[in-house]
């Protein structure tokens, strides 16, 4: 899905039609060691520095740069040996959660694309700090695994925060975007994706992405999305992920 959304949005900023200008910026704010473990491409790090040097053609070029944050300093090091010696990629041995955009990508109008994927609720980077940054025009992937680990054992406090993380990204999205919501079908560990993305390419996007999950994932995916469904079915299916039987019973 990640693949898909990066190279989807470079190819748009190469036709120069967007709102914005030819200049992308990816944040990887829990980039981990760069391994490919599922194969080639198979983690965000490889994605991205792929779509980072795919060469254009001289009339479609854009400016490609991202940055990799990792804290864990071992961790940190095998990103550096995988990607260090890209001049396009920046490398933060930090905290993301410290991250807030430099006020320079909205005076320049450049694209700015968000990837998360962390590995619990208490190591999610998007803070009300990060929210306040971003510029109009920032698309969002996120990956929450909602049961990972037995998710809905733990306190209803503690899984109250990736609802309230959803909620805010909500609150966020521009009249101009959509929030996409798409969780796999009879998946016990229940993994779920949010995109955020222009309205425009919502459908078709979501058409795409429900193709290529059923050739992964046999029992496919439902895709919720903020525009077409409405917000009261999204928090709908985001209790569904997030509460047990016994709770949404009592709602």
């Amino acid at each position: 899905m990640y693949n898909t959304v990066l190279g989807s949005t470079v190819g748009a900023l190469s036709t120069g039609k967007t709102p914005c200008a030819k200049v992308l910026l990816v944040v990887d704010l829990c980039a981990g060691d760069g391994a490919d473990t599922q194969g080639e491409l198979s983690s965000s790090p490889s994605i991205t520095r792929h779509h980072l040097e795919f060469k254009l053609p001289p009339d479609k070029q854009v400016a490609r740069t991202a940055i990799f944050y990792e804290k864990d300093i071992a961790t940190f090091s095998r990103l550096r040996e995988r990607h260090g010696d890209c001049p396009q990629i920046t490398l933060i041995n930090q905290d993301s959660r410290e991250f807030s955009l430099d006020p320079v990508y909205a005076k320049n109008n450049a694209s700015v694309l968000i990837y998360a994927d962390p590995n619990n609720v208490d190591q999610l980077p998007l803070t009300k700090k990060l929210m306040d940054s971003l510029t109009p025009t920032t698309l969002f992937m996120i990956t929450m695994g909602c049961n990972a680990g037995g998710l809905k054992r733990l306190t209803y406090e503690h899984r109250a925060k990736w609802f309230d993380m959803a909620m805010m990204i909500i609150d966020w999205v521009k009249p101009w975007q959509d929030l996409c919501l798409f969780s796999l079908n009879n998946d016990k560990s229940q993994w779920a994706y949010i995109l955020i993305i222009p309205n425009k390419w919502s459908e078709d996007f979501t058409k795409k992405i429900k193709v290529k999950a059923g050739k992964i994932w046999k029992s496919g995916t439902t895709a919720t999305s903020l525009r077409r469904d409405g917000k009261s079915n999204l928090e709908n299916k985001l209790d569904e992920l997030f509460l047990t039987q016994k709770e949404k019973e009592a709602l």
